[in-house]
């Protein structure tokens, strides 16, 4: 079913604008916004379930549109107020977000070799780049501890280019991870600065590996340093750098325990 919509007032059109810019708004309907044509395909393809689309006046229609699904075609100017990117590509669609508590999903950690950890992360640049390369590394899930950002949000949307889709989220309190990390024999690797770390190189990486990282500016809470989680050091030659951005340090360890695993 298709309408179309030019009126700014329109009750919709404030509907959406909430959606778009207001976590909480997001969060109590359950939902996520997409913006753009490739992002809103690789959503479908991923099974993701599309609740209404919204697409500037004369648009392409999409390849592969689900029957039964609100349509909202728009004028120039309402779509500008909907689009939160610079850039659009003529598409905004709101999709029913997965759900991400572990007793839903259990068995994606059950069969998962290696996963990512990230506590209190509060950057989508970041939390997006950590999501690409831990899908493109083969990691079983991102696992988000007490989470400081909505990570259903656009700005992650966008940082994620696709991965958000594919890649099964899971979110909890640290005391919660931990308890799943328990039940499902992973072996935790965190990298804390100290004297006892081991090389990233000499780690003997467990069949059922979890990366754990901090937030940049803080690292990891006491609530995890408290624990026995093995301790890695990603090596560093030179002598003005003391530490990598979180998505960079993200990389370094997932191919490492990758490439480790598949000997």
């Amino acid at each position: 079913m298709s309408r179309y919509i030019s009126s700014l007032s329109n009750p919709k059109v404030k509907e959406i604008v909430q959606l778009v810019s207001k976590s909480k708004v997001r969060k109590v309907f359950g939902v996520c916004v997409v913006e753009g044509r490739r992002e809103v395909e690789r959503a479908l393809a991923c099974n993701w379930e599309l609740k209404e689309l919204w697409s500037l006046e004369h648009a392409a229609p999409l390849q592969e549109m689900p029957e039964g699904v609100e349509h909202y075609e728009v004028s120039a100017k309402v779509y500008e107020k909907i689009a939160y990117r610079d850039a659009t590509e003529d598409v905004v669609a709101v999709f029913y977000r997965p759900d991400s508590s572990f007793a839903s999903r259990s068995k994606i950690l059950d069969s998962a070799s290696r996963v990512v950890v990230v506590e209190g992360i509060e950057k989508p640049g970041n939390l997006g780049a950590i999501m690409r390369t831990a899908l493109a590394a083969g990691a079983g899930a991102i696992i988000l501890a007490d989470p400081a950002l909505d990570p259903f949000g656009p700005n992650v949307v966008r940082n994620a280019t696709g991965a958000l889709f594919e890649l099964p989220i899971f979110m909890g309190s640290s005391d919660q991870v931990q308890q799943w990390l328990h039940e499902n024999s992973f072996t935790g690797y965190i990298t804390h600065m100290h004297e006892d770390a081991t090389s990233i190189y000499e780690v003997n990486w467990a069949p059922k590996s979890a990366i754990i990282l901090g937030e940049e500016s803080r690292g990891l809470s006491a609530a995890w340093l408290e624990k026995a989680y093995e301790n890695v050091l990603i090596p560093m030659k030179g002598k003005s750098v003391d530490s990598l951005n979180v998505s960079v340090a993200a990389a370094v360890l997932l191919y490492q325990c990758a490439g480790s695993q598949t000997k």
